[in-house]
């Protein structure tokens, strides 16, 4: 598990290093610094390339000089322009400054219409919190005109004009080639738009630890890799199917059989045991074509209650929604499930539907027991519960993915470019850092819902459990677009990939 930092954590974490800790605030900067430096050689190769910093009066414009100082005395061809107020630069970034004169080295007064090998964007760092205007705007712009015509454009801490907690752009920003940031990621590196202006990032460690965590813990986290084999719930060796969980779906309509397909297959390929399916009469034979290894409850019109309650004793777990429709039937079924404290629930698609157009669904929602309940919305679906809009959604989504939480008393698992899950009563949040466009296909969020479910069958809290759901949802995806090209990904595709990735491969 890694922490992605706010600005103000980031600052926080900072200042504690160099006033509790003791390690200076210069002794951080040319260790950023080094490292940047580092990276830098690595992508120029030869020392006759030619490199421009450009660097504003903050601290971040401090690193870059120092940056542009270490390259320039390994022998690399380095021009300086510095923008800003030196009366307003903070004492580390006036000490660069004094460093660069005393060995001689000179600022330009203008940007040149000159051709880079390489620019360093250390105009603006994470704390960046107003619309990029005027000559700082044109300077942006004329870093992007460098990166269009052949320079490798190498970002310090983040692109400038990117908000480092939101990703969005602060009026315009630098297209990076690469970022190293310091300490702990950003949220801005992985909140899109921002995350498209980051390229390549790579974070590295100057001494700022998770010992300055006492001062405030990180709001946001993600998964890596390494934390799969530790979070997969164990397999008893001498379990049997009713072992390793019972899934109860509520699924499918008429024409709409393959999002109940898709969701069962991940439910059992994630792991779970066994999967009961609750469906229209119209769609058994395909089901059972497809899919025989799932029990099946179907009806003609309306199910029967009594036989719908009889499952729910049966089950661990139910996932409810996929191509299920808006009809009658649906709505009973919403009903009588809803109804039940019994065990945990992942709503999906129509089940968010129904929740969303029937506000006494909606009200037994947000009754279940708390923290038992998670719910998967795109953005339109997570618009329709709240009555809000894209244009709200966009300009503070955590804000209502965290409202819906609290409504509903349950976990959101908010699935976008970046999916990201919260739960009532939860500080942190997960941001997911898997996945690609590959995963933008019909029945992919169906595969989702089901891997959630399957999760939960096997044991796991729900809150890790949808958080681990994503996160392998994303890599099975994004195996899923090297195996198939990103163009032609279908969800059966990610489904194949997903039992890789969980075995490790």
């Amino acid at each position: 598990m890694k922490y992605i930092l706010k600005s103000e954590e980031m600052q926080a974490y900072d200042e504690d290093t160099i006033n509790r800790i003791g390690l200076p605030s210069m002794v951080l900067m040319e260790r950023a610094a080094l490292l940047v430096a580092e990276e830098a050689i690595g992508q120029l190769g030869s020392a006759s390339k030619r490199v421009l910093v450009v660097a504003g009066m903050g601290n971040n414009g401090g690193d870059g000089l120092a940056v542009g100082r270490l390259l320039k005395l390994k022998g690399y061809q380095v021009s300086f322009y510095l923008m800003g107020n030196q009366e307003k630069a903070t004492a580390e970034t006036l000490s660069q400054i004094r460093i660069l004169k005393n060995l001689g080295f000179s600022m330009q007064s203008k940007l040149e219409d000159a051709e880079y090998d390489m620019v360093v964007d250390a105009l603006f760092g994470i704390g960046l919190s107003r619309l990029v205007e005027g000559d700082y705007a044109r300077t942006i712009e004329k870093i992007n005109y460098y990166g269009r015509h052949g320079a490798y454009i190498c970002a310090v801490d983040i692109p400038s004009g990117i908000c480092a907690d939101t990703g969005k752009i602060m009026g315009c920003a630098v297209r990076a080639d690469a970022t190293v940031t310091f300490g702990f990621a950003k949220r801005g590196h992985f909140l899109y738009p921002g995350k498209e202006y980051c390229g390549r990032i790579v974070v590295k460690d100057i001494g700022i630890t998770e010992n300055s965590f006492q001062v405030k813990r990180p709001e946001a986290f993600c998964y890596e890799k390494e934390d799969i084999e530790k979070l997969l719930p164990g397999r008893a060796p001498d379990g049997n199917k009713g072992t390793f969980g019972k899934v109860l779906l509520l699924a499918g309509s008429m024409d709409m059989s393959g999002a109940c397909i898709l969701c069962a297959n991940s439910i059992l390929r994630s792991g779970a045991g066994m999967v009961k399916i609750i469906t229209p009469a119209c769609n058994r034979q395909i089901i059972q074509q497809s899919l025989p290894e799932a029990m099946l409850y179907t009806y003609e019109e309306v199910p029967e209650e009594s036989k719908v309650r009889q499952s729910l004793k049966w089950c661990d777990v139910v996932v409810a929604g996929p191509g299920m429709g808006m009809d009658k039937s649906a709505y009973l079924l919403m009903k009588w499930i809803l109804e039940s404290q019994s065990c945990p629930m992942v709503i999906d698609a129509d089940g968010l539907n129904l929740l969303s157009a029937h506000e006494e669904l909606f009200k037994l929602a947000a009754l279940r027991r708390p923290g038992k309940t998670v719910v998967t919305p795109h953005p339109g679906e997570l618009n329709r519960l709240l009555q809000t809009d894209m244009k709200e959604y966009v300009q503070d989504r955590e804000r209502l993915i965290r409202t819906l939480a609290q409504e509903l008393n349950c976990i959101v698992a908010a699935k976008d470019a970046v999916t990201m899950v919260a739960k009532a009563g939860k500080a942190e949040i997960y941001i997911n850092v898997s996945g690609n466009d590959a995963m933008a296909t019909a029945g992919s969020g169906d595969v989702l819902a089901g891997v959630i479910g399957g999760l939960m069958a096997q044991g796991m809290e729900e809150f890790d459990g949808t958080c681990l759901s994503v996160y392998l949802h994303g890599l099975a995806g994004e195996r899923a677009g090297i195996s198939y090209g990103r163009r032609g990904v279908m969800a059966t595709d990610i489904i194949r990939e997903l039992t890789k990735v969980m075995n490790g491969q």
